[in-house]
């Protein structure tokens, strides 16, 4: 079950993470249509269970050591356009709105790359957390 926290480190004072638990390589049921989709997964920062569990007991430093971008680099990274750019066009298209490092991006967006309703969905959510500063990370077990 993917779940939300906000954990305090002394390297870099409070973080907000969304985990997502992959066990043997498969992502958790409601996470994998989105497992394999290089548009948005190779963006994640993924970490092991057993240095999770040390930071969720106070140890925050190989978590920390172990992030990769911060939330604002993910979303410079990703591709830029929505995917609904070019469908039948699209009637609230906005080159200004309609990325997502735009301050009043529509919740429509939905990143570029990713194939599948259920993935779209999923990425679109990756985006909208980061967009609240929340790290993404997969927890290996």
């Amino acid at each position: 079950m993917p779940r939300r926290l906000r954990i305090a480190t002394v390297e870099m004072g409070f973080l907000e993470l969304f985990l997502i638990y992959s066990k043997g390589g498969e992502w958790e049921d409601e996470w994998r249509p989105l497992q394999g989709q290089r548009a948005v997964t190779s963006l994640l920062s993924y970490v092991s269970k057993e240095t999770m569990d040390h930071a969720l007991r106070g140890w925050t430093s190989p978590l920390v050591k172990s992030l990769g971008l911060p939330p604002e680099g993910g979303l410079r990274k990703i591709a830029q356009d929505c995917t609904h750019k070019d469908s039948i066009p699209c009637p609230m298209y906005d080159s200004k709105r309609c990325t997502p490092l735009s301050k009043k991006m529509w919740n429509c967006f939905q990143p570029l790359g990713v194939e599948g309703d259920i993935a779209l969905q999923l990425g679109a959510e990756v985006v909208s957390l980061w967009r609240e500063g929340v790290r993404v990370l997969v927890v290996e077990e």
